[in-house]
This record gives structure tokens, C-alpha cells and sequence, in this order.
């Protein structure tokens, strides 16, 4: 029997097929990765109005479920929960907010439900983007971040105001460290080593 599931999401990659279909790649709030073909899209006014399968978005959406495991999802419907407007105002903020995303893409699994830590910290880390002003101490707050949350990160004494900062407090690091440039060189090839070797 085919499944119908609603769940809060976001959209993390859309990939034009054929005239007016997309395949829309999302991350759930439980964590797991679906990937949907969102029938329409490109010419639907109802069910996905005003570019509401951007990547970054918050959505609440419905879908059915594939009947073949490795088949795709069907997206029914689709509404923006938070577009987070401000970051497309300003180039370097709308960059970093799609390195947020390409990397929960990549470490995130088709089939895994039980990461709701990963949807938090894309969340939590897409919202301090609207008013964050410090872009390289948040790249590396979220980087160290995502890190210590995949298990791949032996933490050090440095990192703990790191760690215990929610991201949405992310400006608050600006009074209380100044990463040094071996820091932020070695957490960047650590993300980098990580997020290849996951490819």
C-alpha cells in the first residue's frame, strides 16, 4: 500500500527533469534524505508557487512514498515554513548558506531517521546567516559543528566555546575568540578530507 507522509524539510538541491518536472533532493526534520520527483513544478501555480523548491528553504511538505526502494519519492504538495529572505540580499551570505546545505547533502543518508541533530544544526545555521556578521568565524563554528556531530572529531581544549555555542548565538563568538589562521586551516581540511571520503 503506498504511503502518503507529511513532514517539515529542506530543500536541498533541485535538479530540472525534463520540461517541467523537478528532482527535488530534501532533508527531513528526522534526519533522513529523500529524494522526490515533483511532478509540474515548473509550471504549477497551486501545489509550488512563487519558486517555493529553492534550496535553503523550510518547507512543509507532503510525499509518496516509492513503492521500489531505490525508486523516487512523489512530492505532492509544498509550502515555505522560512525562506530566509535576508541571506539572498547579500552574496557571501547566500554562498555560505549553500555550502551549509552541500554539506548536509553530502554526509546525510537515504533511509536514516533517527538524525534530527543534522536538521537542527542546518536550521539553527540558515537562520544565524540572516544576521550573522563574522562569515569566517561561522563557517568555522558551523564546520566544527557538523564535525563533532558526524563522531569524526577528537575534540580539544580550543574548541569547547565552539561546541557549547548554539549556532543561532554564533555572533556571540566574535567577543570571546580569534581563531588563529592554523585553526581555521586545519578544521577546513578536516571538513574537506571528510566530505570526500563520503562521496
Amino acid at each position: 500500500m503506498t504511503s502518503f507522509v507529511r513532514t517539515k524539510a529542506i530543500c536541498l538541491k533541485a535538479t530540472k527533469y525534463g520540461e517541467a518536472d523537478l528532482i527535488i533532493q530534501a532533508l527531513t526534520s528526522k534526519g533522513d534524505k529523500v529524494s522526490l520527483l515533483a511532478r509540474g513544478a515548473l509550471k504549477s501555480k497551486k501545489r509550488f508557487a512563487g519558486g517555493v523548491l529553492e534550496p535553503t528553504h523550510y518547507l512543509e511538505m507532503q510525499y509518496k512514498q516509492s513503492q521500489n526502494p531505490t525508486g523516487l519519492g512523489t512530492l505532492q504538495d509544498a509550502q515555505i515554513v522560512d525562506a530566509f529572505q535576508p541571506i539572498r540580499s547579500d552574496y557571501d551570505r547566500l554562498a555560505l548558506s549553500l555550502f551549509v546545505i552541500e554539506c548536509a547533502g553530502r554526509v546525510s543518508q537515504e533511509g536514516d531517521s533517527f538524525s534530527e541533530g543534522l536538521f537542527d544544526l542546518v536550521g539553527n545555521s540558515l537562520k544565524a546567516l540572516e544576521t550573522v556578521s563574522n562569515l569566517k568565524l561561522f563557517r568555522m563554528h558551523f564546520a566544527l559543528k557538523l564535525l563533532y556531530q558526524q563522531g569524526v572529531l577528537e575534540p580539544e581544549a580550543w574548541m569547547s566555546v565552539y561546541l557549547k555555542m548554539p549556532m543561532t548565538s554564533s555572533e556571540k563568538l566574535n567577543e570571546v575568540v580569534d581563531p588563529t589562521s592554523a585553526q581555521v586551516y586545519w578544521i577546513e581540511n578536516q571538513l574537506e578530507a571528510y566530505i570526500r571520503h563520503g562521496e
